[in-house]
């Protein structure tokens, strides 16, 4: 990111981050955001930082996806509007869109003192504790990366560290369209079953509502403060 595209993007102490909520986006505006973030943590520059926002249709490939992972040809896909990036993440094939809050941190975790597998794990715990505040017993399961709901997953988690500086992060299914569901395998896996926020408590859930519950609960899992942070989003997305 270039000087002053976000605010007050200067260093802080090693247990405070800061959160820019960037709203609506295409997913390949926010992936060249996190790797300029990524670069500047990486130089010693800059600041520990949490980006949360919602991705126009996209699908995105980790670095395990096999071609059997997405259910119907490329061109289907691709006429439904819908983008396909592969990324340099952990993980399988994910589907992100309106109505599905990602949140991805740029964080030292040299200087935060903790692993990649206890970051990954403060992550699910953090959906966790989100769902519990809407009375949603979220759980993980053994072998697997990301939230359950009864068997039925509500959010994927993938990251990528190099240097311990950390890039992408969590989706949540908040209430999204889950027909678009249907074009993949889940994680790579056919019996996969998806759902949401909104499906399990069976009505409208308020994003701004879940946001705030994220940050919270995020705060709390990683010890950390958490600031919010006034972004210049035309500047940072460069210009979208």
């Amino acid at each position: 990111m270039a000087e002053g595209d976000v605010r007050t993007m200067t260093a802080v102490d090693q247990r405070t981050i800061r959160a820019y909520d960037l709203g609506l986006t295409n997913f390949e505006d926010v992936h060249r955001l996190q790797q300029r973030l990524h670069e500047q943590r990486r130089e010693g520059r800059g600041a520990d930082v949490l980006l949360l926002t919602e991705h126009r249709p996209v699908i995105t490939l980790g670095r395990s996806h096999p071609v059997p992972s997405l259910r119907v040809d490329e061109a289907v896909v691709r006429n439904y509007g819908i983008a396909i990036v592969p990324t340099e993440r952990g993980g399988n094939i994910t589907y992100h869109g309106p109505g599905q809050l990602v949140a991805y941190g740029i964080v030292d975790l040299r200087a935060w003192n903790i692993s990649v597998v206890d970051y990954v794990s403060g992550l699910e715990r953090t959906v966790i504790g989100v769902l519990g505040d809407w009375g949603i017993r979220g759980e993980r399961r053994e072998g697997m990366r990301g939230v359950f709901v009864e068997g039925r997953k509500v959010a994927s988690v993938g990251i990528y560290a190099r240097r311990w500086i950390t890039m992408h992060g969590v989706a949540l299914n908040v209430d999204p369209d889950m027909g678009h569901w249907s074009l993949i395998n889940p994680c790579g896996m056919p019996d996969m079953e998806v759902t949401s926020l909104a499906a399990e408590v069976g009505k409208a859930v308020r994003m701004a509502e879940v946001k705030e519950s994220f940050l919270l609960h995020f705060g709390r899992v990683f010890d950390c403060r958490v600031e919010v942070a006034e972004v210049r989003r035309r500047a940072a997305l460069g210009g979208a």
